[in-house]
């Protein structure tokens, strides 16, 4: 008995050390993070918790529904389906929706973005732009079926988008080997940065609707890109990749590199934007998404707090954050 005894005090002390030192390692990261990215935490708010994220909901889209914030839409995905929910700021109330297609075949994919624009909802899926109604969002019960009203197919693999008064812009990622882009979107700018992913910026109608199936302009843009925002004339974009630091990158506009690219036989202008344009590199805790705007502050989405990921659930990364705009 006294051996048993003596086994069971040991293990409990090994057990206990163990727990110890993993609470030493979890507080030593958590309070690190504010030496690691301190222009972040200095300035960033947290805007509202992310809805979904302990549900299997892996985040990936952000928009806002108008200029003041009153709500917002959320895309992405839960195991093999699209996901999307609706979040009203006023009653603090979030609602998940189903997008199902016309026969109500709920819809698979990655819901990589989604922009509001009137009553039209965008989500960037499979080199596609989905197209929902808000009002039948709006209208639609906690876990109730969307139905989407159309599926536009672009010229890149369509894995984020914005929108403006006037325009949608939707964007590609890029990463060597695993998500290779088309080689005509390739372009060494004149300073010598490499992009090899585009985004391409389509006309809207004044009833929010899309204006014609081709773009108007694209823009070559750099590497593992996961969301873009534009005010007045600053570019923003989000740039992330597994556990790597991810960035914040601020831009003043874009130049004309003065070439064309040639978008389904037709060829548009293409400007870009690379290192010489570069006004500001903000260090974001991993994973971040896509971006929107509200006001003189960039939101940012995070999908390291899902269940499929996990570390952000021990660093509270459960929020949606933002940032200031400008210098």
């Amino acid at each position: 008995m006294k051996i048993f005894k003596k086994i069971g005090k040991i293990a409990l002390i090994v057990l206990g050390s163990l727990l110890a030192l993993v609470l030493l390692v979890w507080l030593a990261l958590f309070l690190g993070k504010y030496a690691i990215y301190p222009d972040f935490f200095a300035e960033r708010e947290k805007e509202f918790q992310i809805p979904g994220i302990h549900d299997g909901y892996v985040p990936q889209g952000l928009a806002t529904v108008d200029e003041e914030g009153s709500a917002f839409m959320l895309s992405g995905y839960n195991g093999e389906y699209i996901d999307l929910y609706y979040k009203d700021m006023e009653s603090g109330d979030a609602k998940r929706v189903i997008p199902v297609d016309g026969e109500g075949n709920t819809l698979k994919g990655h819901g990589g973005g989604v922009t509001v624009n009137k009553d039209f909802v965008y989500v960037a899926d499979d080199s596609s732009i989905l197209v929902f109604s808000l009002a039948e969002i709006k209208a639609a019960e906690d876990g109730g079926d969307v139905v989407c009203h159309g599926k536009i197919p672009v010229d890149n693999q369509a894995s984020f988008c914005f929108s403006d008064a006037d325009f949608l812009y939707v964007g590609e990622f890029y990463r060597p080997v695993d998500y290779e882009t088309e080689k005509s979107h390739y372009y060494t700018t004149p300073a010598g940065d490499k992009n090899c992913a585009i985004l391409s910026c389509y006309r809207l109608n004044d009833d929010g609707s899309l204006a014609e199936k081709y773009p108007i302009y694209s823009i070559s843009i750099p590497s593992q890109v996961q969301g873009f925002a534009i005010k007045d004339n600053t570019v923003m974009i989000s740039r992330s990749w597994g556990l790597e630091t991810a960035t914040l990158e601020f831009y003043s506009g874009m130049q004309n590199s003065g070439t064309t690219i040639s978008v389904s036989g037709r060829e548009v202008p293409l400007y870009y934007i690379d290192s010489s344009n570069l006004t500001k590199t903000v260090k974001l805790p991993c994973f971040s998404e896509e971006l929107c705007v509200v006001g003189d502050r960039v939101y940012i989405s995070f999908e390291s707090a899902c269940d499929k990921y996990i570390v952000g659930k021990f660093f509270f990364a459960t929020y949606i954050a933002s940032y200031p705009i400008g210098e």
